[in-house]
């Protein structure tokens, strides 16, 4: 078993250039859109692991998860239109220079609420709004179902994966299927810096509007996706994808959703 010879926790070395060039790919992106980020690691309870949180402007708090692996890079060119908010934005386990994990050997849905609510814990945040994306869109939802004082509101991008039979694309159902994702794995690592948004097609981004794309978030997805703890992280993720929360269970939720849906 591939996961079973890796360890549970994957702690990334500052000093490897794999995290320099993200680091600093992420700097150079951040600051195109006009960012300054201050950077924090929050400690979870539950396992042994240390998750990067970017605080970014000031004013009333905005709870930002991030889908796809967890990185934050992603979002950077909505970020930089939030105005006069305190963002405090979450990488999940194995993206954004977060320590990496097997995600098989935790229950993934206890794993995802007690990872915001440790993290909201650490920044004394008793209840705040939240933007997500993705598979972050789904742990916000189960925050609020699970632990509803802590959620004002939610702003969801994005198809929140596996709510009401909701599907992600399809190849990313199967890079979630062993033994095949791990050949898999090897195909979508894009093999240029200036060029690695070309793999985007495949879940579901239309090449003409990556062309419009600028060639820093390309060098940080080349980057992130190159770091050491990114295919076990990934792809343990998607083996053990949360469960499909149902129309009964939204029905909890009491409080206020937008969904934005491309």
């Amino acid at each position: 078993n591939y996961f079973a010879m890796q360890p549970d926790k994957l702690t990334l070395d500052p000093n490897d250039p794999k995290v320099i060039a993200a680091r600093e790919s992420e700097e150079k992106l951040f600051k195109l859109y006009g960012l300054r980020a201050k950077e924090h690691y929050v400690q979870l309870t539950t396992v042994d692991l240390k998750v990067r949180v970017l605080e970014i402007g000031d004013g009333k708090p905005l709870f930002v998860v991030p889908g796809n692996t967890g990185d934050v890079f992603p979002l950077a060119s909505l970020l930089s239109e939030i105005k006069d908010r305190r963002i405090i934005a979450i990488n999940r386990p194995g993206g954004g220079l977060s320590e990496g994990m097997n995600h098989n050997r935790v229950d993934i849905q206890s794993f995802a609420v007690d990872t915001l609510s440790t993290i909201l814990k650490a920044f004394r945040l008793s209840s705040v709004d939240i933007v997500a994306h993705s598979m972050g869109a789904h742990w916000s939802l189960l925050l609020a179902m699970k632990k509803p004082e802590m959620v004002r509101s939610l702003s969801l991008l994005g198809n929140p994966g596996n709510v009401m039979q909701g599907k992600p694309p399809f190849f990313l159902r199967l890079i979630g299927k062993p033994p095949l994702n791990r050949i898999l794995i090897k195909f979508i690592l894009p093999k240029d810096k200036n060029n690695a948004l070309t793999s985007l097609p495949m879940a579901g981004h239309r090449k003409e509007f990556l062309n419009t794309l600028p060639k820093e978030l390309s060098h940080c997805y080349y980057d992130f996706t190159h770091l050491p703890h990114y295919g076990i992280s990934l792809l343990s993720l998607l083996e053990n994808a949360p469960l499909t929360i149902n129309g009964n269970q939204l029905q909890a939720i009491q409080q206020p959703v937008q969904l934005l849906l491309g």
